[in-house]
């Protein structure tokens, strides 16, 4: 009998899943990097119980290069994302839009069948999205967010590579990217 424990709901393995915002500001302190930069690059994954969480490849990153750059690309491969933005379900364009806007959307993770190929919905792909760390999920509102400005750089990456050409994703990206 085992427990499952994932990005939409980690309970109480959520402060493990990377590093706590009092981690990072005593991280910042060490090795002299402006905390409020690295907030704004790499913060934004929230779970119940835990204030805030920031990815730990990046910021580890970050810290060693002495740099504030978009460290997400090197691991998970960008046509991964690329490619379940082109599959297009029903609306998926337009809530990509919107989260590219700043929005959040309500999904329902419960349609998800923990297979990375079948796809019967946008909340499915949406789904996947937020078990890769590409979108941040609120538990207690069912709702997905672009969690940081890494992030939000990567989905411009892929929007623009789709040839959504009704998008103009650095004009949609500003708010996120320069929060």
């Amino acid at each position: 009998m085992f427990d499952e424990f994932s990005m939409t709901n980690p309970g109480p393995l959520a402060p493990f899943v990377g590093f706590t915002d009092q981690e990072v500001q005593n991280l910042c302190a060490e090795f002299q990097m402006d905390y409020e930069e690295i907030k704004r690059m790499y913060d934004g994954y929230c779970f119940e119980g835990t204030t805030h969480v920031y990815s730990p490849r990046s910021v580890v990153s970050a810290l060693l290069t002495r740099s504030y750059d978009n460290f997400w690309n090197k691991t998970e491969t960008f046509e991964a994302l690329r490619d379940y933005i082109i599959l297009n379900f029903k609306g998926l364009q337009d809530i990509i839009t919107e989260l590219l806007a700043g929005a959040r959307k309500k999904i329902n993770t419960a349609t998800f069948t923990n297979d990375m190929a079948a796809f019967s919905s946008a909340d499915d792909v949406l789904t996947l999205l937020v078990h890769l760390g590409y979108l941040g999920y609120d538990y207690k509102t069912k709702e997905i967010f672009i969690p940081n400005s890494e992030i939000a750089s990567e989905f411009c990456n892929a929007v623009e590579s789709a040839g959504w050409d009704n998008i103009t994703a650095k004009g949609f990206s500003k708010s996120l990217l320069y929060r």
